[in-house]
């Protein structure tokens, strides 16, 4: 009698093992599967490495404070006013993938976006033209954006 009981609990061993391990994993999975996405730092306070008037955008393709290494400093739209200073951007598809950091308010120092970010195209040539990138709305006029002429389909703008 001694002989089966040893050996059914020998049998039942490994699998209550694979069965506490696979509630391990599955616990796991839940955990971290809710911190999945990631924090791309859009918003951040980054330098361009050089100065540039609210007339001129300008870009650092190597801000390593940014982890797309994106620090953009858009123009700012004829009209509008702001004293937002360049900040860490990100590639996007869609307003939806610009999640990023704002300004804190009340402090005076704080020099991040206001009004959040929108999805556009800040750049009709050089190496990011026609590549929509996260933009913050206190350098556009309207809040939005719209595909530039010179990069609609068709156009040879970037060729």
């Amino acid at each position: 009698m001694s002989q089966k009981l040893c050996a059914k609990t020998y049998t039942l061993r490994p699998a209550l093992l694979r069965l506490s391990l696979l509630g391990t994993l599955v616990l796991t999975a839940v955990v971290f599967g809710n911190t999945g996405c990631e924090d791309k730092a859009i918003g951040r306070h980054c330098d361009v490495l050089t100065t540039a008037s609210a007339t001129q955008g300008v870009y650092n393709s190597q801000a390593l404070e940014c982890p797309s290494r994106i620090c953009l400093k858009p123009v700012v739209d004829q009209g509008a006013s702001t004293d937002t200073e360049a900040f860490c951007s990100a590639p996007c598809s869609q307003d939806s993938d610009c999640d990023g950091q704002t300004r804190e308010k009340g402090n005076a120092n704080d020099k991040r976006c206001t009004q959040g970010f929108v999805c556009g195209i800040p750049f009709v040539r050089g190496p990011l033209c026609c590549q929509k990138l996260c933009l913050c709305r206190d350098f556009l006029l309207r809040g939005a954006t719209s595909t530039p002429t010179a990069c609609l389909p068709g156009a040879e703008a970037c060729n």
